[in-house]
Order: C-alpha cells, then structure tokens, then sequence
C-alpha cells in the first residue's frame, strides 16, 4: 500500500511537472520569436491565433461576447438597435448574435487576406453603410476599442495568465487594421493611446437612458435562455457581476450581493489555477467549427458550423446534437443547418443584397493603406499632398529613362509609377485641407495598377502650410495575378541593359512578345547565366529563381507546388535544375538553382539558348516559359577581361552582376481574390 502511495505522489509531481513545462510553452515561444520584430498584420495575426484559439479560446470567446454587450451602454448604440428592433424580441436577438458570430470568426480564424476574411469585413461594411446617417465614427471607433480591450481586461482578471505586452500589441494592430478597412477614422496609433481614448469615452458619454437598459435586459435574456428556470435568477446575478460599475449603472441593472461577486471570482479563480497547475496545453486550435479545414464549403456553397453560442444558427444535424440530453435548442430547418453564405448574414431583409458592393469592396481592401497627419501645434495648419508622378518632369523618370535609354517609351508601362492608362497607380485622398490645433487627418491610399509588376513606386510630398521643408515617403506596390509565382532572386523586374552580341535583340523580342490572352502582359521570363572561360577551362555559371505561394484558398494541405516539365531539352543545352519539382507552403519561398555548363566544344563568341516550361498549381494552374541564355566572359589569368569578337563588336555595360532577368512583368500575387480571376494587389507604405 505504501508502494502504491509514494507511486502515485512520484507519478502525480512527474504530471505535474509535465504541465508546468508545456503550459508556458506557446508564450514563451511568442517572446522568442516575436520580441524583437516588427509587427505587422500577419503576425500579428498568428500571435492572436497562438492566444485566442490555443491558450485561452473560452475566456476569449466570453470576453468578446460581453466587449459587445458593453457598448449597449452608449445611448446613441442602444437607440440604434430599439429602433431597427435588432434586440428587442428573443428570435431577432439570437440570430443577430449568431450572424455577429460568425461574421468575426470568418476574419479571425482565416487568412486576413483571403477571400473568406475580406467579404465577412465587407458584410459587415455593407450592413453598416444601410444606417451611416445614424452610426458616427466615434461609436464605430468605441466599439473597435472594446473588442481590443476587453479580452485583455478578462485575461489578467479570470485567466491562468495574463497577455504580454507583445500580445498586447499584436491584439491592437490586428484590430486596429480591421478598423481601417472599415473605413473607422482617427484610430489612435499605439495600444496606450486607444486604452485612455476609450475610457475617455465611457466617461463621457456612457449614462443612462432607456434603450441601453431595454438592450441590456434583452441581451441577458438571450444568455439565461441556455439555462433552466429555476437557475436563471442567480446566474442573471453572477452575469451582472462580471461587469463594471459604470456598465451597470448606464443599464440601470441591480445591485449584486457582495457574496455573489466573491463566489463569481472564486470560481474563475478556481479553473484558472487547475488550467495553471494541472492540465497541459491544447494540441488543436478551438475555432469554434469555422476555421479553413473545421468549415469548408459544402456542396450547395454554403458553410456549416460545428457549434453555436445561443442559438444553433447554420449548424450541421447530427446524431450527437440528436443524442445529446438538456440541449433546449437544436439544428434543424428553422435555423439553416444547410449552412451560411456570408451575403446573407444580416436582417432578413437584407439576405442576399449588397453583393457587387461587398465583391468591390473586399476587393479593394488589399490596396488601401491609411496614414495619419497629426497636428500638435496650438493653431491651425494646412496641407497638400503631391505625388511626384503628377509632374511630367520628375525624377523618378529621369533616372528609368538612365536605365532604360531608348527603350523607356516603349516599355514604361513595365516601371515606376504608370498604369498603361498613362495615370498613376496611386490615388491619395484628401489631397488638401486643414487640421485644427491637436487634430489629425486621415489619409488613404488606394493602390490600382491595371497590369502585373514588382516595380510600382512613387514619392509622396506632403507641404504643411506651405512651409519650405516638404514631408517626403515612398509608396511602393506590388501587382500580381497569381497565388504562386516565379520571380528571379535578385533585381526583380527591371530588365537590365545588356550589349552582348544577341543577347540585347532576345531582351528586346522577348519584352515585346504577348500573350493574346493575357491583355498584352508579357508572360516570358527570361535568366541570363554567364559562364567563364579561365585558363581555357569553363567555369559554370549559376542563377537562381524564387518559386514562392502567396496564398492557396482551396485544399486541405494549403499548399502550392511547381514542376518543371521538359527537362531533357535543356539538359542536352548544359542547363540544369537543382529540384525541378515541389511543394511550396503558403507564406513561403523555395529557391531553385539553375546551371548552365558549356560543353567543351562551344564557340565563346556563341550564345546558348533554351526555354522551359514551368507548371504551378495554386487556386489556378498555370504554365510559366523560362527563357535560358546562357553566354561566356572570357578571363585572362591577370584577371583581365578580353574583347570579344564577333560581326558587330560590342562591350558589356557596367551592371552585369546580376543577370537574372524579367523579359515582361513580375507574375506574383500578395493574395488571391476568387478562384476564377485572381487579380490583387500589395501596397506598402
């Protein structure tokens, strides 16, 4: 018996252990990772994935339920919703928490820049767009905050941990960009500044009136409806305890006895400590049934969920929801268990409307950026914003026309700042106005080039009343039409000059050439190897091509691949390829080497040439033609370059270090749009 004893207290501390190390696992991995690193959106992302659906996904699903709950509080919210009778019948209540639901699980558990996440932030837009003349920025704004706050708040109060500072941040920069491609103005910058706007706000304006206490009650009615009768008093008085006094006050709700706040606590307290101490980490995200694999598109189009909040709103039947005992509600007809279309969440009067501006607008949110002047002088200021490209004489075509010589003309649609239309790809609105003292101004950026490039780019002057010393940045953008593309590693798309004795006519041939069925766009990629002749020994030369997966929308795996086709033709030219066939993940770049190694018997005053194709297969298929040439630089044992000769004598210009180039425009995409045309677009600021 004893044996047994000291057995078990060896085994329970070697758990226990066990739990302690994995535990603190994800968080440790975050700060290793993510400390010293620029947040942006996609990172920011994955921390709130590592958080939300792995550390702490129940306490983070209840803290977003009541972060909506809380802005009942403001009067001008709570009036909104009586009068479209949104909250103030139980069915109307429960499927517009439902629909609210799924609406933010779409872009929280998807890829940001998928077409899932963008059309669920375009709903979103559309419903809101129905009542703009009574919906302000400021609510809109406040009610932003508390979806970054609250769970925060939540998780240092209930949760076995708090958030770290870098998951802090990551929340804000997540939020903060759903909040720019809902239009929302004046966001403030930093995590601090949002935290002290908001309480700000609540100070000022949550107070009591009549609609916040009718959509108070009927959001609490809705919570109480999951429990039997004789429970619903007492837990309606632990509910009202986990809110703060101000949120009460503004709802006009009981007071709780102090042993029911205490007996709330003790509770959180109590699981917080056995999720501490005693249980090991999840091994599979909770996505509440609405992540990429847990909801996938069934065979009428539509998206089944796996679980539900209130109401069992677009879930699957199923003989576990049939079996299951005490479930007041289940799947059926009367709540869609055929599944949802995103264009349909909303009232019912609004089912299936909105489509083309959704389509639009979910199209434009990957080429828009937003950017903010701030005014922190006691006066006024003006300002005015020039792009550099508005001016027929500007320096950035000086310096392509450098590059380019005589064949800028004819190729700028390839370079710099033009669309084929002849205007900018970059549209900045406003471009002038004023800021009174203390005030900001929000610009935004749309980016829409209308043909593929890596190279779009412009200088942004802002003149701040009309000051000599101009604000000056960069705008730089990214067209793409595929989710997996192919680029050369080094210098993009500009093709270079080159004077090689046929080599400049192929650069040429190759840059006019189009595919009829491409809307003029060149398809063609072409890379140059220059080999050496040391000594009367060829040295083989070595470029390298980046086959990267942008994104891939469709299939379990999420991966894309590429498969060189017709090895054999170029093999017998001297070329190879390192590994001609692969998967690529999602978010990667796979680098491929290219050799070319001339025979003994080839002229060096030749050109070798070849093509290949190349098969990638993403959200599309498509077959890429890699043009090879291959020539050779003759090299003395001085290490001095000998003249070539050949029937026209030419010299090889300065910027041959990289002979990797495009003979057309860059086919890579930052993010796929539908899996029939897939046309997007990257911008950076």
């Amino acid at each position: 018996m004893t044996f047994i004893l000291i057995s078990f207290i060896v085994l329970l501390f070697i758990y226990l252990f066990i739990c302690h190390y994995f535990r603190f696992h994800r968080v440790k991995y975050i700060l290793t990772n993510y400390n010293n690193v620029h947040l942006d959106y996609h990172k920011a992302q994955a921390i709130c994935h590592l958080t939300s659906a792995l550390d702490m996904p129940f306490l983070s699903r209840i803290s977003t339920s009541f972060a909506l709950f809380k802005t009942y509080g403001i009067p001008t919210i709570s009036r909104l919703l009586v009068q479209t009778k949104q909250l103030t019948t139980l069915d109307v209540a429960g499927r517009r928490a439902e629909d609210t639901s799924v609406l933010i699980n779409e872009f929280v558990f998807h890829d940001f820049d998928s077409h899932r996440a963008r059309m669920s932030v375009a709903r979103i837009n559309y419903l809101h767009s129905l009542y703009k003349n009574h919906i302000s920025n400021d609510d809109m704004l406040y009610t932003l905050s508390v979806f970054i706050l609250e769970p925060i708040r939540w998780a240092k109060k209930f949760e076995w941990r708090s958030l770290v500072s870098i998951e802090e941040e990551a929340r804000f920069i997540f939020w903060k960009t759903i909040g720019e491609r809902m239009n929302i103005e004046n966001i403030p910058l930093t995590y601090r500044e949002i935290e002290k706007w908001s309480e700000d706000y609540e100070i000022k304006y949550m107070i009591y009136a009549k609609n916040n206490q009718i959509c108070g009650e009927a959001t609490l009615k809705l919570m109480l409806s999951l429990y039997p009768s004789w429970m619903q008093n007492f837990v309606r008085q632990m509910l009202i305890s986990l809110i703060d006094e101000r949120l009460r006050l503004s709802m006009d709700f009981e007071e709780v006895p102090y042993w029911i706040k205490h007996f709330t606590v003790i509770i959180f307290n109590i699981r917080a400590f056995f999720l501490r101490h005693c249980t090991l980490p999840r091994i599979y995200p909770d996505d509440f049934g609405q992540g990429p694999t847990s909801c996938p598109m069934n065979k009428y189009g539509r998206y089944q969920r796996k679980s539900y909040i209130f109401e069992p709103w677009y879930v699957k039947e199923t003989w576990f929801y049939k079996i299951l005992p005490f479930i007041r509600k289940r799947p059926g007809s009367m709540y869609k268990s055929q599944g949802f279309k995103v264009e349909e969440l909303g009232p019912e009067k609004f089912s299936g409307k909105g489509i083309e501006e959704m389509e639009k607008d979910a199209e434009n949110m990957k080429k828009r950026a937003i950017f903010q002047i701030i005014n922190q002088s006691e006066t006024s200021v003006t300002f005015r914003v020039d792009l550099a490209s508005q001016h027929a004489k500007n320096r950035i075509e000086q310096e392509n026309k450098n590059v380019w010589g005589t064949a800028f003309d004819a190729n700028k649609h390839l370079i710099g700042p033009q669309n084929l239309s002849g205007r900018s790809v970059f549209d900045i609105a406003p471009l002038d106005g004023v800021i009174p003292p203390g005030g900001k101004k929000q610009l935004t950026v749309i980016f829409s080039p209308d043909h593929d490039s890596d190279f779009f780019s412009d200088l942004v002057r802002i003149t701040i009343s009309e000051q000599p010393v101009k604000l000056e940045f960069r705008l730089r953008g990214t067209g793409r039409q595929n989710t997996v593309y192919i680029r050369p590693l080094d210098n993009g798309n500009i093709v270079q000059k080159c004077l090689l004795p046929n080599v400049n006519d192929a650069l040429t041939m190759q840059m006019q050439t189009t595919d009829p069925n491409e809307k003029g766009i060149p398809n063609n990629i072409l890379v140059l190897l220059c080999a050496q002749f040391i000594n009367g020994k060829y040295v083989p030369a070595q470029r390298e091509l980046i086959v990267g997966c942008a994104s891939v929308s469709s299939g379990p795996k999420k991966n894309g691949d590429y498969t060189f086709d017709n090895l054999k033709d170029i093999n017998a030219e001297g070329f190879n390829v390192d590994v001609p066939k692969s998967a690529v993940e999602m978010g990667t770049e796979k680098v491929v080497k290219i050799t070319w190694t001339p025979s003994a018997n080839f002229d060096p005053n030749e050109t070798c040439r070849a093509a290949i194709n190349v098969t990638t297969k993403g959200d599309i298929v498509r077959i890429w033609r890699v043009i090879l040439i291959g020539y050779v630089e003759i090299i003395s044992s001085s290490d001095k370059r000998s003249s070539r000769t050949s029937k026209n004598r030419r010299t090889v210009t300065n910027d041959t270090r990289s002979h990797a180039s495009f003979g057309g425009t860059s086919q890579r995409i930052g993010k796929q749009v539908s899996t029939q045309e897939n046309n997007s677009n990257t911008l950076t600021t």
